[in-house]
């Protein structure tokens, strides 16, 4: 096995505490003979392979996992757990190999935070996180490393420089380099022994067991175009269908469900921009506002006509598109209206395809004829009720009612919502009669946004449902239906808010996957 190189701490202090890091390179040579590995795999790229939910496979002649050396533990996937997975499963001592279908790993990652890559938030709390399964699992996970110490690992460990962003509380790289997050990460992980193979697309997995030369049991991994291979322990880290664009399509629910016979929340489109019409007709793309947004769920008929508690968004951001609503706040609660679409269309994801997750049309939001889908409240500039009555009656009268709302929101915006609720922009404070203030009070304070559609998975952050927590042991994130297989990252019923959530939960998860697998692998061989 190869010894492993700790870092050097060198560098000082910034304000924001950060560490340098000084890492053992591995000679060029060396590097290079890792990448050179599975070169013919690499060759034969299985791009595009569309998953089908009941295939079988027939036996392939089995390989050693990465041509000429045995591997303790196959991570399936290259994006931030798989690689986080991938480091601390090689630091613990296990042999890695990273199966990668692209031609380069952390592609997502290079996409991020508007290619700054906000790597984490400041704080967290298990309410920023969103689930179908028991929380407290998701709970137990996040409690199994803090935002502090993930932070620490990411300067000291990985040699990143990181500042907060006071305005929204995240952490970026002071370099506001996506590249330099994929690439030390990378490193760290070359580093640290891990191989990783491009070009390298896992389609079905396989249990086997053992044969002359090893007598332990394992998995067989099915590749694109390529012998199958093997390896004792597996991490699955596939992602999810979000971005196809980046080789996402869904694979690692397929396999879950098909080859390892787990249970699935059914996955939709997350954190996803919607679709519809902005107030008074008008367009106006790119005028962004700070709103306060909130989802006004319809009656639980399950809970004897008991209204749902409401859910509002933890930032402010609103943005007008060509095509609708984003920004932070409509990002945060989009699945709150996308999940039930999901779960009125019959199949789920399983009657998707890799073509249909790239096309442009929008998807409407259309249920069946007794489901009723949550609203989405808008308080324009965030005040209260009261305060736009007084600010709407106050003297002098001969003031126009269209320059008290220009002087709190955009002209622009102010200009539609008073065409929504039917006021004149030449009507003075004096004349504007109490049920036209009653109806522009509404308008200005609780104004039921028009959604008619999302997206899709083509502008989706992140995929919500996946393999549920309740089939994964998560103090190990060991699948409970497959002994020796982990998953962490994308693919799992977890997602984060905007704001770095989604980083913390694959870094964390990404850790705890990555220590169990070796811990496995290694248990195995003594």
């Amino acid at each position: 096995r190869r010894p492993h190189s700790p870092g050097r701490r060198t560098g000082g202090t910034l304000c924001v505490g950060m560490v340098g890091v000084q890492a053992h390179a591995l000679p060029v040579a060396a590097r290079l003979s890792y990448r050179s590995l599975g070169a013919e795999a690499r060759a034969a790229r299985g791009f595009g392979v569309a998953f089908r939910a009941r295939r079988r496979f027939a036996a392939r002649p089995l390989v050693a996992a990465a041509d000429a050396e045995f591997t303790d533990v196959a991570v399936l996937g290259g994006g931030a757990a798989g690689l986080t997975a991938a480091y601390f499963a090689a630091k613990a001592g296990a042999r890695v190999t990273v199966y990668e279908r692209n031609k380069e790993t952390g592609k997502k990652i290079l996409m991020s935070g508007g290619a700054r890559c906000n790597v984490l938030p400041v704080s967290a709390r298990v309410e920023d996180f969103v689930t179908e399964s028991t929380p407290r699992l998701m709970k137990n996970v996040l409690a199994s490393w803090n935002v502090e110490r993930c932070r620490e690992w990411l300067e000291d460990e990985l040699g990143l420089e990181l500042g907060i962003e006071h305005v929204s509380n995240k952490y970026f790289p002071l370099s506001n380099s996506s590249k330099e997050v994929r690439d030390k990460l990378l490193r760290a992980c070359e580093d640290a022994g891990v191989r990783v193979r491009y070009g390298a697309s896992v389609e079905a997995l396989r249990r086997v067991g053992g044969d002359g030369e090893n007598h332990e049991s394992g998995w067989a991994l099915r590749l694109a175009d390529a012998p199958e291979e093997r390896a004792p322990v597996v991490v699955l880290a596939m992602g999810g269908l979000s971005f196809p664009a980046v080789g996402t399509d869904g694979t690692g629910y397929a396999i879950a469900r098909r080859d390892l016979g787990h249970t699935l929340k059914e996955p939709y489109p997350a954190l996803v921009p919607l679709t519809g019409e902005h107030p008074g007709g008008e367009r106006m793309p790119g005028l962004s506002v700070d709103v306060s947004l909130e989802c006004a769920r319809p009656l639980d008929l399950g809970t004897g006509g008991k209204k749902k508690k409401k859910a509002k968004a933890s930032r402010e951001g609103f943005l007008f598109t060509h095509r609708g609503f984003s920004g932070p706040s409509v990002l945060d609660l989009s699945h709150n209206l996308v999940r039930p679409l999901a779960r009125s269309k019959a199949g789920g994801f399983e009657v998707e395809t890799k073509k249909s997750f790239g096309q442009e049309a929008d998807t409407p939001l259309e249920t069946a004829a007794n489901e009723t889908l949550p609203a989405l409240i808008v308080n324009w500039s965030g005040e209260s009720r009261d305060l736009w009555q007084t600010r709407l009656t106050e003297p002098p009268g001969r003031a126009l009612v269209a320059t008290r709302v220009k002087e709190e929101l955009p002209a622009r915006l102010a200009e539609a919502l008073m065409s929504e609720a039917g006021v004149s922009p030449d009507t003075k404070v004096a004349d504007l009669k109490k049920a036209d203030r009653g109806a522009l009070l509404d308008v200005l304070t609780k104004y039921a946004i028009e959604v008619s559609g999302h997206q899709g998975y083509r502008k989706a952050e992140v995929t919500g449902g996946g393999v549920a927590l309740d089939d994964i042991d998560c103090s190990t994130m060991e699948s409970k239906t497959a002994r020796s297989v982990f998953f962490c990252g994308e693919v799992c019923d977890v997602f984060g808010r905007i704001g770095g959530f989604n980083f913390l939960w694959a870094w964390t998860s990404g850790r705890l996957a990555g220590m169990s697998a070796a811990n496995r692998a290694l248990s195995a061989e003594r």
